[in-house]
């Protein structure tokens, strides 16, 4: 049930706040002025994490891409058939999910109360992205909400297939590493202890693998406590430091850096913003306006500085093919397919084929590279496995030619 943070008057004059659960907003009021409370201000709190033993498994209990993707889908059908979007909203509300059944019902509280769709959603930055709000709200301010959430269903789709193709082509790799680190770990932990007294009377040298796992075996013993210390530091400095601006800033530049990164990088922005900047300008979105609609879906910062900076240039008269400059040692081609847009007048529908190209080859680049990533880890785990094994067994056999 949700829970709303509240804050009134009592009956004597002082001030009082609080939390309470209840249904709907209007309840919530209702059951404080029961109280002899006069409520002056009253929100959704925002949910803690729940005890582990009452979340639901592999994250049902969050609002993921999944139920965002069903949410637009239904609500922008709905809306395009011609329902208001209360009347939406409460028939997407009856069908939704438990973890996004609460805030369709307070996001139809809102709106029955005479806010905006995309000022309903601002107050649930969990469920509902910045990068989603700001698309919704220049739908609102246009006109074209029906096509501005059809676009950016296609959007979250796309980037939502990208991410499971990637984690279910990972799949096979990572069994091949945690197979291989599991063959290592008994090895180090289990034979070559078992073998190492051989050598000690026989006044043979250990080969070079036993003395190595040997060796690594003594450390990791000895040092164990710090080394997992030392991981979780690192693990915890990376955390803070992943959205500090320098950081982030770096990550990007790097991200475009990488031979084999740089160009599924490059594709997955590309076909993100031309996509739905593509379906703004056709749904008549004025240009600005587009483009401040699309700066936040840009997840490297290197294109979200390109946007900014396209913003001022459209400000001053300029064109975006000029504002986006700062990008054309990554999208060359892209800009050239905007400048020949702005020319003809047509920059929408060039910036849907664009996005168009831009997801097939990324979906080709991410297929070629997983390709070519799973036969070298095999090859790679093979030898070291291979090598360790004929080391052991020479050692036994050089051990049993010294007892004969």
């Amino acid at each position: 049930m949700p829970r709303f943070a509240y804050k009134a008057y009592a009956g004597d004059g002082r001030a009082r706040a609080g939390t309470i659960e209840a249904e709907t907003r209007q309840r919530a009021v209702a059951r404080l002025r029961a109280d002899g409370l006069q409520v002056y201000e009253i929100a959704q709190a925002a949910a803690g994490p729940a005890p582990f033993w009452r979340r639901a498994l592999f994250g049902r209990d969050r609002v993921n891409d999944a139920a965002r993707i069903a949410f637009l889908r239904e609500f922008g059908t709905l809306v395009g058939a011609g329902l208001t979007v209360d009347r939406a909203l409460r028939l997407v509300e009856r069908q939704a999910g438990p973890a996004l059944k609460p805030v369709l019902a307070d996001l139809l509280e809102r709106v029955v109360a005479g806010a905006s769709l995309s000022r309903a959603m601002a107050a649930h930055p969990q469920a509902f992205p910045r990068d989603m709000v700001d698309i919704v709200r220049a739908g609102e301010a246009t006109g074209t909400l029906v096509d501005v959430v059809g676009s950016l269903t296609a959007s979250i789709e796309r980037r939502d297939a990208v991410r499971r193709h990637l984690v279910s082509a990972m799949i096979y790799p990572a069994l091949l590493i945690a197979m291989a680190i599991g063959t290592v770990a008994m090895i180090v932990g289990v034979l070559v202890p078992a073998l190492s007294p051989l050598f000690e009377g026989s006044g043979q040298v250990p080969p070079f693998a036993i003395r190595a796992a040997s060796w690594l075996g003594d450390t990791l013993a000895a040092t164990w406590p710090m080394l997992l210390g030392g991981l979780a530091l690192v693990i915890l400095a990376l955390a803070r430091a992943w959205r500090v601006p320098g950081f982030a800033a770096a990550r990007a530049r790097l991200a475009l850096r990488l031979p084999l990164v740089r160009e599924i990088v490059v594709g997955i922005e590309c076909g993100r913003f031309c996509r739905v900047l593509g379906t703004l300008l056709t749904a008549e979105v004025p240009i600005p306006d587009a483009v401040a609609a699309t700066r936040p879906l840009a997840g490297n910062r290197v294109f979200r500085r390109a946007f900014d900076e396209a913003g001022r240039r459209l400000a001053e008269g300029g064109s975006l093919a000029s504002g986006l400059s700062s990008l054309k040692p990554y999208a060359a081609s892209t800009l050239n397919l905007i400048a020949s847009g702005e020319q003809v007048n047509r920059l929408g529908s060039v910036l849907i084929h664009a996005a168009e190209m831009h997801e097939t080859e990324t979906r080709q680049r991410i297929d070629r590279l997983l390709a070519l990533l799973t036969p070298l880890v095999t090859v790679a785990i093979g030898g070291l496995i291979g090598g360790l094994i004929i080391s052991v067994m020479g050692a036994i056999l050089s051990v049993g030619q010294l007892t004969q």
